[in-house]
């Protein structure tokens, strides 16, 4: 396919950076990415290799594009191979509206289609203030029109007493709901091999991100049959702030409501906490399921929500 032109700005350069490691990243170009890449590593680990460019002027740096690629089979859902990441791309306050972003773009579709991709996607949220321009450099691009995969609604204890209100059936015997405190190591590394080789749960719902803000005694998770099968897992992301982060249930389990048991027992555990005044609800918009609750019976209950979307570019 023919890509749409991309020029920066006389005065600048575009320098291609090929298989990158984290910790150049995070030394010497750390400033430089959006979102921050340490927030990024803290929620997804990498798994592949890193390649970027950089955007140059006379005195240095200026901007910059992480993209993962060679990432293992099943990592996405392009038929004709893997779908490669755009980690971050950022360009400093002084040197926007030059043109950088969409040489960097254009220069990381580049890097992405040389190292075998299929295809080349990326994510943003709606409450950032720079969403207008992301989606139009997006669109300028040939990208796809953003789908929406992720709800994040915030609401007070109200709309968690609500949940508790809802009926709820009896937890069949095969199921168990546990405290993510007591995973075994086991089940942990039980865990992260079946990831590793079948991608049964999308990156984003991995129970292990932002370790440091687990609250272990609210984070649950479910067992069936005695093996790890679904968690709700919460971080404290202010001192009065809880945030339903990962929320998964396995694909051939869902449907029982067991889903339904695992929020309800999380939320039991944050109201009995009096320092816990707001919380964050993070809905995968495919669970149709949480998305029409989110929309229908909590929504006078909530203070706003935003949304994380996907856009995408066929190599």
């Amino acid at each position: 396919m023919t890509d749409p032109p991309a020029s920066a700005h006389p005065g600048y350069a575009i320098q291609p950076r090929e298989r990158l490691t984290v910790a150049e990243v995070l030394q010497h170009d750390e400033e430089l990415t959006f979102p921050p890449v340490a927030r990024c590593l803290a929620v997804r680990p990498a798994s592949g290799v890193w390649r970027g460019a950089l955007a140059l002027d006379e005195q240095g740096s200026v901007g910059l594009v992480l993209v993962e690629t060679g990432r293992p089979a099943g990592a996405g859902p392009s038929e004709r191979g893997e779908v490669a990441q755009v980690i971050s791309l950022a360009v400093l306050s002084g040197h926007r509206r030059r043109g950088l972003g969409g040489a960097l773009l254009a220069a990381a579709e580049r890097l992405a289609r040389d190292a075998g991709a299929a295809a080349l996607e990326g994510a943003y949220r709606t409450s950032w203030r720079s969403r207008p321009a992301i989606e139009a450099l997006l669109a300028s691009r040939g990208w796809s029109s953003p789908e929406t995969r992720m709800i994040l609604a915030r609401g007070e204890t109200g709309f968690a007493r609500q949940i508790l209100r809802t009926p709820s059936p009896e937890l069949p015997a095969e199921a168990e709901i546990f405290s993510w405190e007591e995973l075994g190591e086991g089940e942990r590394e039980a865990i992260l091999a079946r990831q590793r080789e079948e991608r049964w749960y999308p990156d984003i719902l991995t129970p292990f991100q932002e370790a440091p803000r687990l609250e272990p005694t609210i984070s649950v998770g479910l067992r069936w049959e005695g093996k790890v099968a679904g968690w709700m897992i919460c971080h404290r992301v202010a001192f009065d702030t809880l945030q339903y982060s990962a929320f998964f249930v396995r694909g051939d389990l869902r449907g029982r409501r067991l889903g339904w048991a695992l929020l309800r027992e999380a939320v039991r555990r944050r109201l009995a906490d009096p320092d816990l005044r707001f919380a964050i609800l993070a809905v995968d918009a495919r669970n149709r399921r949480m998305r029409a609750l989110v929309e229908g019976p909590l929504r006078g209950y909530l203070a706003g929500a935003s949304e994380l979307r996907v856009s995408r570019k066929a190599l």
